[in-house]
């Protein structure tokens, strides 16, 4: 007999608000989020609440435990939420499409795990190359290329020379578009010099050279946004852009483009510019989607590398320029997207099954289905993994199944913590586990 090392996956979609006025729903229950805090609510009543709406009840009477679980004997539960689809075209004596989504039974003694798992904002990849916000400061509080000619990240670039900026776009989005990793190196003139010997040029011109090669670039466009500081630190952004990528409550105006910055300003000693590199994240998805597998849609953030160079593309020639990632960009958790699509399974193993045919769709009353998730939300789930023994195994070896329950919700839910914090006291795990995101907070372009 092969070893099977895997658990079998149960959705419940658990993502109801504070339940509708009794006037509207045949029954009063008081809920937490869509987890139902009353004790004693039966499962034939759980049938009657919109979707969203779940709990645990006792195994063997079928009523809720509500958010306490104070039993000595640890009695076995079951997981139950309300039907996804509410027209029941069959009838409640055949347990129709309205019948409760019910778990095995879960009995302490064998509960491994319980935990929680946050959803997530994707961050954008940001990177700083010379003396920007996030960079200006102490020199050991900066990851740096090479070294710099002073401890706010500035780097001196003299007349009558050719600067060259590598910037490497790798990722997901970049592959699907292009078939391969998107890198490119642009360049920037600083001018003829006024006499024999090489000056310092305003270093603003440099970056502004290299943001304008970025946005024409046929590689980079679509996935690098750059932003160029001044010497002073003034933001200067793309012709066209009408708001502050970090912040798109500050407006951008046509004044702040840096077609706008006058090129006749001198350079100030001790004085340098910078500037920063954001990365595009966008959900690559189909607006009306049939969810076969050709239907895509892209969750990963473009990774973005940026090095000084000589014209041969080497970056260790010569003392390079400052680069700092403020942000690597991180990917997000519990799209809604993902959500449907686990749900959709979830439902086929009901025997709901969900149809690409739009019209067959509509008949089998599929949109239910599709319409109980927010495509553009973010979730919270909650896991509870757990195992049935099988006692009377055929083949005289003791045996088990392990499944693992999914809760759907829209953020942490109190009463359900409560519930587990006093359900662990009969499990052999510790309790509800978190794994939350990980920050990423780049230093805004302007103050707010």
């Amino acid at each position: 007999m092969a070893y099977f090392n895997h658990a079998f996956s149960k959705m419940f979609l658990g993502t109801g608000s504070t339940l509708p006025d009794p006037i509207v729903t045949p029954i009063v229950v008081n809920t937490d989020n869509g987890f139902i805090t009353d004790a004693g609510v039966s499962t034939a009543q759980l049938s009657e609440l919109p979707v969203g709406y779940f709990g645990f009840f006792d195994a063997k009477t079928y009523l809720s435990l509500g958010d306490s679980y104070s039993s000595p004997a640890c009695c076995p539960v079951i997981l139950a939420s309300s039907a996804i689809i509410q027209v029941d075209k069959i009838g409640p004596f055949h347990g129709g499409y309205r019948e409760t989504n019910k778990s095995k039974v879960i009995n302490p003694k064998y509960v491994q795990k319980i935990y929680r798992v946050d959803a997530c904002e994707p961050k954008q990849a940001v990177v700083s190359v010379g003396n920007t916000p996030q960079t200006a400061g102490p020199t050991e509080a900066v990851n740096f290329q090479g070294g710099t000619t002073a401890a706010t990240c500035c780097f001196e670039f003299l007349c009558g020379e050719t600067y060259y900026l590598r910037i490497d776009v790798k990722g997901s989005p970049a592959l699907r578009a292009l078939n391969h990793n998107a890198y490119q190196t642009v360049s920037a003139y600083t001018g003829c010099c006024a006499g024999p010997t090489p000056t310092a040029v305003n270093s603003t011109l440099v970056m502004i050279e290299w943001a304008k090669a970025i946005v024409i670039n046929n590689y980079l466009k679509d996935f690098v946004l750059p932003v160029v500081f001044d010497e002073t630190g003034t933001p200067w952004y793309a012709p066209g852009t009408t708001a502050d990528p970090l912040n798109p409550a500050i407006p951008v105006t046509s004044a702040q483009w840096w077609d706008a910055y006058d090129p006749t300003i001198p350079h100030v000693d001790g004085e340098c510019a910078g500037l920063r590199l954001f990365g595009a994240f966008v959900e690559t998805k189909f607006l009306t989607c049939t969810f076969q597998v050709t239907d895509f849609f892209e969750k990963e953030p473009i990774k973005i590398y940026a090095s000084m160079v000589d014209y041969t593309g080497d970056p260790c020639v010569f003392e390079g320029i400052c680069v700092y990632n403020d942000c690597l960009g991180l990917q997000g958790m519990g799209f809604g997207e993902q959500v449907l699509r686990d749900l959709i399974k979830a439902e086929s193993y009901l025997q709901n099954f969900f149809h690409s045919d739009f019209r067959v769709r509509d008949v089998t009353r599929g949109y239910d289905i599709s319409d109980a998730v927010n495509r553009n939300a973010l979730y919270t789930r909650y896991y509870l993994l757990h195992s049935v023994p099988r006692f009377n195994n055929p083949t005289g070896v003791f045996d088990n199944d392990r499944y693992l329950l999914e809760i759907i919700t829209n953020g942490s839910i109190a009463a359900l913590e409560d519930f587990f914090g006093q359900f662990a006291e009969c499990l052999n795990c510790e309790g509800l586990e978190e794994y939350s995101c990980t920050e990423c907070t780049p230093e805004p372009n302007v103050a707010p």
